[in-house]
């Protein structure tokens, strides 16, 4: 779900050129060197909200969950309790604001860490989808029923929407930064232009795997 995430984070360190000491909170006078890495650097702070977002509620849904009388009540749990203590753990440790320096090394991994976190609850979550499973016990069902009492259902198509919105809107940008490029700005974000136009042509189910195998070998390096 999230390696499109990935990959603009990659494209955005390679175009703008990560160090240790560019600046966050620009100034009035400050000036990007092209629109597309203005795109690029409001991509990075909404994405960091929005991560900051799921984290936040997701924790809050397996808090919920670990306090539901059934879970409570039954002692047969403490390893299924355990999964969702530790990823609340967590969340704890990584749900800090946005770093002063988020355009240097640091704010891109913590970041990376945010995501990583992301990918955890997506698995634990699959973990109790009893659904998806081929012999789902009866605290697998336990667990995922407290889960769906808390709102687990209703969350996960809130940050879908969220997810959406925020994908467009950044897409809708670069529309326009993409269409008014100059040749110099074009040569200079070139990775980033390449990336756009080959999203813009994949299917919804191409899209859905995020061009992931297409740049990893070009940004191995990183």
């Amino acid at each position: 779900m999230f390696r499109i995430y990935y990959i603009i984070l990659l494209l955005l360190a390679v175009d703008t050129n990560l160090s240790t000491s560019a600046p966050t909170i620009h100034g009035p006078d400050f000036k990007f060197d092209s629109q597309i890495e203005q795109a690029m650097f409001e991509f990075y702070v909404d994405l960091f909200s929005y991560l900051s977002f799921y984290e936040t509620n997701t924790k809050s849904l397996f808090e919920k969950a670990l306090q539901d009388k059934t879970i409570v009540q039954n002692k047969d749990l403490q390893q299924q309790k355990a999964i969702l203590a530790a990823y609340i753990a967590k969340v704890n440790e990584r749900l800090k604001p946005l770093p002063k320096n988020a355009t240097t090394l640091d704010g891109f991994l913590s970041v990376v860490a945010k995501i990583h976190t992301v990918n955890l609850f997506e698995d634990i979550v699959q973990k109790f989808n009893t659904t998806a499973l081929l012999e789902p016990s009866e605290t697998d069902e336990l667990i995922e029923d407290a889960l769906k009492r808390n709102g687990l259902v209703e969350l996960i198509n809130e940050l879908k929407m969220r997810k959406m919105e925020f994908l467009n809107d950044f897409l809708r940008k670069m529309d326009t930064y993409v269409a008014t490029l100059t040749e110099e700005d074009r040569r200079k974000s070139h990775r980033i232009v390449d990336w756009y136009h080959k999203y813009q042509r994949e299917s919804d189910d191409e899209r859905a795997n995020d061009v992931f195998t297409h740049f990893t070998r070009l940004f191995a390096r990183f």
